[in-house]
């Protein structure tokens, strides 16, 4: 095609054009080897990532664009180059021989044709091995599909090597060292209580867990039945833009502001302004620093634009993407926002109840204060799926009865090597639900007896992004079927779930918030120099319990860390509605921990099993409160838990 087709093919698309835009767009269809339709569609979807469909093209623009074009097709030969050396050096990943029913399993089927069928009407599944593979035992297997050398559009979950390449075989979980050892207390001067209490070991019918605790659900667990995946851009943009005309409402009533205080910040003049939006960035890999910081005003103040904030004369702040901010400042020029202040935002008031209902508990827990184990999944390591630190739990909780046992996923973790790749036997008794071999039948088979031996105790369910025998994948998430996975003795609850016990109001979320903000946050002297109390913070303050947005991709995280998915038009799911928590537990990948930040006792119990290894869970011991001489005629009165929590994070 020669120089005038390829100008006129560009104008049909792109419209009139300066020379110089012309140019540079005809150097990309050289350079790249790509047609001028094509190279329209990165336009258009480099638009939709930027959050503006109608950006005009102009010099400044389409160099920006044709740099995000060429670390596309960076990435492109990089991801290509990787995938021949995996495919190269990696042997055939086998699956379960199991019918295709739509299921889990059956997915991995249709990913790999050459797996071998079930039988129909077959008990018990063992999974033979593929006809040109070098037999090896399972182990084996394990690690030569989990090597540097795998493909890298698998899950990056895997066994850890050492340098030259020698394995590193998991710790058996009966021969762990410092069972039972204590990682960290909060409030040791409260007695640790013996367990099970008199009351709790007394008959099933004079005692039992219903008549000392009484959970209620805070957030409508219908809503959280959305159909995942059916997203849609008008709706994501109006969730995200309501949210900063909220804060500026909140912030203007705190601060006792007038309406003409407030501006557009992407509007030069000489006064100042204060302006409140939402922090991005302007770089391509969405990674903030000083110099990349930009303001996303509401549609209400700003029209949508962006401004560049100038944060020089700023002695501390702490700022990630997504986070609302509310900043004083002026825009001489046009091209940024020089902030002189950031504004403080409202914390959210914490829970009360009067003090009849508070004697009410203190007499309902007259035995003693209230007991909380709380775990999170993954409950296995990477090499075998027996679940030994699941029955751990479950067998310490059945016999010393603790009130309540929460328990959050993964369960089944689909970033688990032997999920990931079949590569694991089960049996499926006679039952109703079909001789498929599903999730759900491992659920069932390996779990749910494990949870079942707990009797005495409120077990409580939360799920995780990683389940692989949820329905839901995206975050928020819906709560677990329990008859479907034969689970009687359990209250199931979404992800994230506030809810109360007892007095007590627990918010609960399994996406690892604190994680991804370690790679996403930028900050100077802040005051808060301990990230874990920061995050959580934050959670507190923007009032949702993953304000952090766009999450990290996939390439952003290391090996083993799974992104947010997020469910855009459906995260006010996550909010904090009303009042902040009595207890905030944020499982993590960050070392397990139980501080007390603002008034809220933040948890992280850590994982009960690590990929290698045994890990931790938390143990809670309340007090049960206590109205002094004088209070009984108030209307209200705080909780005040961190007060009178005894938290131990122990090892499994």
């Amino acid at each position: 095609m020669d120089h005038s087709s390829t100008s006129e093919t560009i104008a049909e698309k792109f419209g009139k054009l300066t020379p110089e835009v012309l140019g540079e767009l005809e150097s990309m269809l050289r350079i790249y080897g790509i047609g001028a339709e094509e190279l329209f569609y990165k336009w258009e979807s480099y638009c939709i990532k930027m959050g503006s469909e109608d950006t005009k093209l102009n010099l400044d623009t389409v160099l920006v664009f044709k740099k995000d074009v060429q670390e596309l097709f960076g990435k492109e030969i990089k991801s290509k180059k990787r995938m021949h050396v995996a495919n190269t050096s990696r042997p055939v990943a086998r699956t379960p021989r199991v019918k295709a029913t739509g299921d889990h399993v059956g997915f991995l089927d249709v990913l790999v044709p050459t797996t071998p069928r079930g039988e129909k009407g077959s008990v018990k599944r063992k999974f033979e091995k593929a006809p040109f593979e070098t037999p090896s035992s399972k182990a084996g297997r394990f690690l030569d599909v989990n090597s540097p050398g795998a493909a890298i559009g698998s899950s990056p979950v895997g066994t850890p090597h050492k340098a030259g390449g020698q394995q590193i075989p998991s710790t058996p979980f009966a021969q762990r060292k410092n069972a039972g050892s204590t990682v960290e207390v909060l409030n040791e001067h409260i007695p640790k209580p013996s367990l099970p209490l008199p009351e709790s070991s007394a008959d099933a019918e004079l005692a039992s867990w219903n008549s000392r605790v009484k959970v209620v659900s805070i957030v409508e667990l219908k809503k959280f039945s959305y159909r995942p995946m059916h997203q849609k851009l008008s709706e994501a943009s109006e969730v995200m833009d309501d949210r900063i005309d909220e804060f500026m409402d909140m912030i203007q009533e705190h601060h006792k502001l007038a309406d003409q205080q407030f501006g557009n910040p992407s509007t030069a003049s000489p006064s100042e302004i204060i302006a409140v939006g939402r922090i991005s960035c302007d770089t391509l890999d969405g990674k903030l620093s000083p110099s990349s910081v930009l303001l996303e005003a509401s549609r209400k103040m700003g029209a949508g634009s962006r401004v560049r904030l100038k944060l020089d004369a700023v002695l501390s702040y702490s700022f990630f993407p997504g986070q609302i901010a509310a900043v004083r400042g002026v825009n001489a020029s046009g091209e940024y926002l020089a902030v002189r202040e950031i504004l403080d935002i409202p914390r959210l008031p914490p829970p009360t109840s009067s003090p009849n209902v508070l004697l009410e508990t203190a007499n309902r827990l007259s035995a003693g204060g209230l007991n909380i184990v709380v775990a999170s999944g993954p409950y296995t390591t990477d090499d075998n799926l027996h679940f030994e630190a699941l029955s751990e739990i479950c067998n310490k909780a059945a016999e010393s009865c603790p009130d309540v046992l929460i328990l959050t996923g993964p369960f089944i973790d689909a970033d688990h090597p032997l999920i990931r790749t079949g590569d694991f036997d089960f049996e499926i008794p006679d039952r109703e639900y079909g001789d498929g071999g599903s999730m759900e039948d491992l659920f069932r088979e390996r779990i749910s007896p494990k949870i079942r031996l707990v009797q005495r105790s409120m077990v409580l369910l939360v799920p995780s992004v990683r389940d692989v025998v949820s329905g839901h994948i995206s975050f928020p998430q819906e709560q677990f079927k329990r008859r479907q996975l034969e689970l009687p003795n359990v209250r199931c609850l979404p992800n994230p779930a506030t809810f109360s016990i007892n007095e007590i109001v627990f918010s609960v979320s399994t996406n690892d918030i604190l994680f991804h903000m370690t790679s996403q946050e930028i900050s100077r002297n802040p005051q808060d120099t301990n990230p874990t109390a920061r995050f959580s913070k934050a959670l507190i303050y923007q009032r949702n319990l993953y304000p952090l947005f766009p999450g990290p991709s996939k390439e952003q995280l290391p090996r083993g860390a799974t992104g947010p998915n997020l469910d855009v038009p459906n995260l006010r799911l996550a909010d904090l509605v009303s009042l902040a928590p009595d207890v905030l537990v944020l499982p993590s990948m960050l070392a397990s921990s139980a501080k007390v930040v603002d008034g809220v006792l933040v948890l992280n119990p850590g994982f009960l099993s690590k990929r290698m290894g045994p890990g931790s869970y938390a143990e809670m011991h309340v007090l049960p409160p206590q109205v002094k001489d004088g209070e009984e005629g108030e209307e209200e009165l705080s909780h005040r838990v961190w007060e009178r929590a005894r938290v131990e994070v122990l090892r499994i």
